[in-house]
């Protein structure tokens, strides 16, 4: 007789592989929302800051004509954005191919992208508030007579970050699954 645990992510371990994908296609989604919105806002002349460039009444312009710390601080950001982007889609494809192949290093190459990519987008938040935002916070001033404006892409790089860790959790746990379902033996009749 099986055991059923009472606590599941799910009413059945199969439907653990759907909610998986879902789950890491809606993370890819939130990926490149976090890489295209503003990430700070500077209210006294109407410019907005995103991670691969600003916008100001003069159109769109890169980073490298910025003075510092505009040039040095948004640039690590943007990389490890797209890294935890690259590292989502890497491990789509380790979901894809292990529902397809009985693939070994699938579960253990889901943590791994999953981990790094999670972890990439904390750094790149963390970077950027510890890196621009407190360079010009200082205790002399106070915060709210500043005129930066944190946007939305810092406050969703966290949302996504913890989006992708639980999802790869889920992608796991499907994985094991679908590794448990392809050793069961069935029995001659």
């Amino acid at each position: 007789m099986e055991v059923v645990s009472e606590i599941s992510l799910a009413r059945h371990p199969s439907d653990l592989v759907p909610a998986a994908l879902v789950l890491l296609i809606l993370t890819i989604f939130l990926m490149f929302g976090v890489a295209s919105i503003p990430w700070l806002d500077y209210s006294e002349s109407s410019t907005t800051y995103y991670l691969g460039g600003f916008c100001d009444y003069d159109g769109c312009h890169g980073y490298t004509d910025r003075e510092e710390p505009f040039r040095t601080v948004f640039p690590v950001p943007y990389i490890l954005v797209l890294t935890a982007l690259a590292l989502s889609v890497f491990e789509l494809g380790f979901l894809v191919l292990s529902m397809f192949w009985k693939v070994e290093v699938s579960g253990v190459g889901i943590l791994i992208t999953g981990t790094l990519g999670s972890i990439a987008l904390l750094v790149a938040a963390i970077y950027l508030y510890f890196g621009l935002l407190m360079t010009f916070w200082s205790p002399a001033s106070a915060p709210p007579t500043a005129p930066w404006g944190v946007g939305a892409g810092l406050f969703l790089a966290f949302v996504v970050a913890v989006l992708f860790l639980l999802a790869t959790i889920v992608a796991f746990f499907a994985v094991r699954y679908l590794k448990a379902l392809g050793r069961e033996r069935v029995s001659p009749s």
